[in-house]
């Protein structure tokens, strides 16, 4: 790793920006997107944005030799997959055919990458049998699309990943023998992230987000959902627990619950034990409280998976796992 790197996630109402050093998270930056600057999940003007992530480098003084970015899920496939052990050359050629049921062009119109989570070794020779793979695909033209905007903002970029990558990044730290699960309380969806001990199984997308909570706090105080973002981020005049927000909330909660019992039923040798909450929810006191009494499973403290003490670091551990790439 470089001295300093920063580590990107652009998501459709703010970015999140964190410097990283090899000694933890060092600064931490979650700024609201212009209005309309991304829809469904993909940048409306790379152009614009470029200058956007200039101007905001510049205004909140961040300094840094690098950058990485994470690719939004849609524009980027991620998949763990096990193979026969085969040399890089060997995967090179493969990879492509394991995604032939995701990708939509031609499939030389695609970058493929891949690490190595595990070597799975025969149980009578011990000699090396499968490879563990965590491998994602991600098209030439998108990655090439995020190098322009990067140059253009005056920022050297150093490597485009999934988010499933960052998040691995974070379980580094983590206990081998522990299934986590990382909650991504995102604007326009939650995911779930499920991991056994550092190995990452698989995902669940809830179809709803913190966009609901800033429509129901427009109604309510008559406003714009824009400006509501930010009454919500603030908690201003207490609207994080209007009764319309928490039973968002108990929605939300049952959702995830169904998802961990789904998880459960297909790993019954597997606990899960802990959650990790990331994006702009995750500082919601209330939502936190009604996810713990509705899971019962522990809500741990960011801490336990990355060092730093930056303020808003919860929101930016997709950014601050990308940094660590």
């Amino acid at each position: 790793m470089a001295k300093k790197v920063a580590g990107f996630e652009i998501g459709s109402y703010a970015v999140h920006i964190a410097v990283v050093t090899k000694k933890g998270v060092k600064k931490v930056v979650n700024e609201p997107l212009p209005e309309g600057a991304v829809r469904e999940g993909r940048i409306v003007s790379y152009e614009a944005l470029a200058d956007f992530l200039k101007q905001t480098c510049k205004k909140r003084k961040l300094h840094f030799d690098e950058a990485s970015v994470i690719l939004p899920s849609g524009l980027c496939f991620c998949r763990r997959m096990q193979c026969p052990v085969m040399t890089h050359e060997q995967l090179t050629v493969n990879l492509p055919y394991e995604f032939r049921d995701f990708i939509t062009a031609e499939k030389d119109q695609y970058f493929y990458d891949y690490a190595v989570l595990d070597v799975i070794k025969d149980e009578e020779t011990n000699e090396p049998r499968e490879l563990d793979l965590m491998s994602a695909a991600c098209l030439k033209s998108t990655v090439t699309d995020y190098k322009n905007m990067f140059r253009r903002a005056g920022i050297k970029l150093k490597t485009a990943i999934p988010i499933e990558m960052a998040f691995t990044n974070l379980m580094s730290k983590t206990d081998e023998l522990s299934t986590h699960c990382l909650i991504d309380l995102g604007h326009t969806a939650v995911r779930l992230y499920m991991y056994n001990g550092r190995k990452f199984e698989n995902s669940h997308v809830v179809e709803y987000g913190m966009s609901t909570l800033d429509n129901i706090i427009a109604d309510v105080m008559h406003i714009d959902p824009f400006v509501a973002a930010s009454y919500r981020e603030a908690d201003h005049d207490g609207c994080q627990s209007l009764p319309e927000c928490v039973e968002v909330y108990q929605n939300l909660a049952n959702e995830i619950q169904r998802a961990v019992y789904f998880f459960r039923y297909n790993n019954p040798d597997l606990e899960l034990e802990h959650i990790h909450l990331s994006g702009g929810g995750a500082n919601i006191a209330k939502l936190r409280e009604v996810m713990s009494e509705t899971l019962s499973i522990p809500i741990l403290d960011c801490s336990e998976i990355i060092s730093g003490d930056a303020d808003g670091i919860e929101a930016a551990l997709g950014a601050a796992g990308c940094a660590m790439q």
